[in-house]
């Protein structure tokens, strides 16, 4: 078995691969499916997990800062370009490989290549082990929540603040 975690700025990536991002983070149900190609393509980074190469996990921290007006303007937070790189999300593992703490080696890659740059996420208050996976990775809980447009749950905001001076 050969697993491998490859991370980089999403213009390096082709259009093939892109599209299985895509595929991958529209089977889990959890996103705006409208335009989420177009997102993908403008998102900072793109992480893809596979084993014997079958993308089975993706994440990313995007790049979209019409959504981040969004998200300060429902959560009370203000989210300063020059503070925070951007959104952590579209962290995905496909079923069949999940419980062995790949979320956490997704989420790891991700952190190492924001380097100093604060992110922050938005999570579903359902979504209880997208919450712990973040927490355990220096994110907590700001802000008032919101009613999702997407299904009946209430979206929080979590930020991991950038370390200055790095």
């Amino acid at each position: 078995m050969s697993l491998e975690l490859v991370v980089k700025p999403a213009e390096l990536f082709d259009t093939g691969n892109k599209r299985r991002f895509e595929k991958l983070v529209l089977s889990g149900g959890q996103v705006t499916t409208t335009g989420l190609l177009g997102r993908i393509v403008k998102a900072h980074y793109l992480a893809f997990l596979t084993i014997d190469g079958e993308l089975i996990g993706t994440n990313a921290v995007k790049n979209n800062r019409t959504h981040r007006r969004s998200i300060e303007k429902n959560s009370g937070v203000e989210l300063a370009d020059d503070e925070y790189l951007g959104e952590v999300g579209w962290l995905y593992v496909v079923e069949a490989h999940r419980g062995g703490r790949l979320g956490d080696l997704l989420m790891s890659a991700i952190l190492a290549v924001a380097g100093s740059g604060g992110l922050f996420a938005t999570i579903q208050s359902k979504n209880v082990g997208a919450r712990l996976l973040h927490e355990r990775h220096g994110f907590y809980h700001v802000g008032k929540s919101w009613s999702s447009s997407e299904r009946k749950d209430m979206v929080n905001l979590f930020i991991r603040e950038g370390r200055r001076g790095e």
